[in-house]
C-alpha cells in the first residue's frame, strides 16, 4: 500500500473542489493508493529565511527594473521567487523531508486526475520503490522518490545555487519537476549519483511516460514508453490556485510562447489536462 500525502488548501473553496474530483478519480486504486489530505502552504504562511536584499540576488532579477519585485522567500539562488511559487515548493519540502527520512510516502497535488488505471497500476507494480524518481503522468501530479534523491533535492533546497546570465529568466527553476528535470546539468548541480528516472516525455508527438539513466532522454522519448496514467484536472473557466493562465490552445514549452510544437522541444500543454466543467458554488 503506498501512503501519498494531498496537498490542499482547506481554505478555499476552489482547492476543496478540486480535492473531492481528485479523489473520487484515484477511488478506483483504493487497494493500492492510501491518499490523506494536508494542509499546503500558502504564500501567507511560507516561512521567510531571506528577507529583500538578504541574500546574493538571483541574475534574473534586476535591480534597475522597477517591475522586478523583489520579495522575501524561504529558497534562495535561482529558484523562482514569487510567493505562489515558493509555497508551492515548500509544501512539497515538507513532505520530500519525510522522504530523506526514510518515509516511502507519494506526494500527490488537489488537482490528479488519474486517467488510466491499468497504466498506474503496472507501472505501480514495476517501478514504485525501485526507481529513484516516480513520476507516472504527464505532470507532477503524483510523484515518488527513492530516499538517496530526496535527500539530494533536500540540500539543494537548502542551498540553492545561482546559475545563469544575468536578466535571462531562462535559468530560473520552479518547482520539483523543474529539479529534477535539471538534475543531471553540471554547471546548475552538483550531481553525481547513478539514478533511473520515470518522467513524462515533453513531445507533441509523442504522449508517453519514459523510463531511462538520463532524465533529459524522457523529452526525447528514449528508454521504455508508458501510457501516461495521471494527469491534471482543470474547470472549464482555467481557474485554478497557482499563477499559471492557461491557454488550452498554446503550443509553447517551459512557458515560452512562440515555440514550434512541431520541434523537439515543442510541447502541447493543454495535453496535461482533463477539463471538467465547474461545479456550481453552493
Amino acid at each position: 500500500m503506498i501512503d501519498a500525502y494531498m496537498l490542499v488548501d482547506f481554505n478555499n473553496p476552489l482547492s476543496l473542489q478540486y480535492m473531492n474530483l481528485s479523489l473520487e478519480s484515484f477511488s478506483a486504486v483504493d487497494d493500492i493508493v492510501k491518499i490523506t489530505p494536508v494542509q499546503c502552504t500558502t504564500p501567507e504562511t511560507l516561512p521567510i529565511r531571506f528577507q529583500k536584499n538578504e541574500e546574493p540576488l538571483p541574475p534574473y532579477i534586476d535591480r534597475n527594473n522597477p517591475n522586478d519585485v523583489l520579495r522575501p522567500r524561504y529558497f534562495g539562488g535561482s529558484f523562482c521567487d514569487t510567493g505562489t511559487y515558493q509555497a508551492i515548493m515548500y509544501s512539497q519540502y515538507q513532505l520530500i523531508q519525510r522522504i530523506a527520512n526514510g518515509e516511502p510516502i507519494a506526494i500527490m497535488e488537489h488537482d490528479a486526475a488519474l486517467v488510466n488505471e491499468d497504466s498506474f497500476r503496472e507501472m505501480v507494480d514495476l517501478f514504485w520503490a525501485q526507481v529513484d524518481v516516480f513520476i507516472p503522468g504527464a505532470c507532477l501530479e503524483f510523484f515518488g522518490l527513492s530516499q538517496k534523491y530526496a535527500k539530494w533535492m533536500v540540500d539543494v533546497l537548502d542551498n540553492f545555487p545561482t546559475f545563469g546570465k544575468p536578466n535571462s529568466h531562462h535559468n530560473r527553476l520552479s518547482g520539483a519537476y523543474g529539479i529534477i528535470s535539471s538534475c543531471m546539468q553540471k554547471e546548475k548541480f552538483d550531481f553525481d549519483m547513478s539514478c533511473n528516472f520515470l518522467l513524462p516525455t515533453k513531445r507533441s508527438n509523442l504522449d508517453k511516460i519514459c523510463l531511462s539513466f538520463i532524465p533529459r532522454n524522457s523529452e526525447y522519448g528514449i528508454g521504455h514508453l508508458f501510457d501516461p496514467a495521471c494527469k491534471q484536472f482543470l474547470f472549464d473557466t482555467l481557474e485554478n490556485t497557482n499563477e499559471m493562465v492557461y491557454d488550452l490552445n498554446a503550443k509553447n514549452h517551459d512557458h515560452d510562447v512562440g515555440v514550434d510544437a512541431n520541434t523537439v522541444s515543442g510541447y502541447y500543454w493543454s495535453r496535461d489536462f482533463v477539463v471538467v466543467e465547474k461545479p456550481k458554488e453552493i
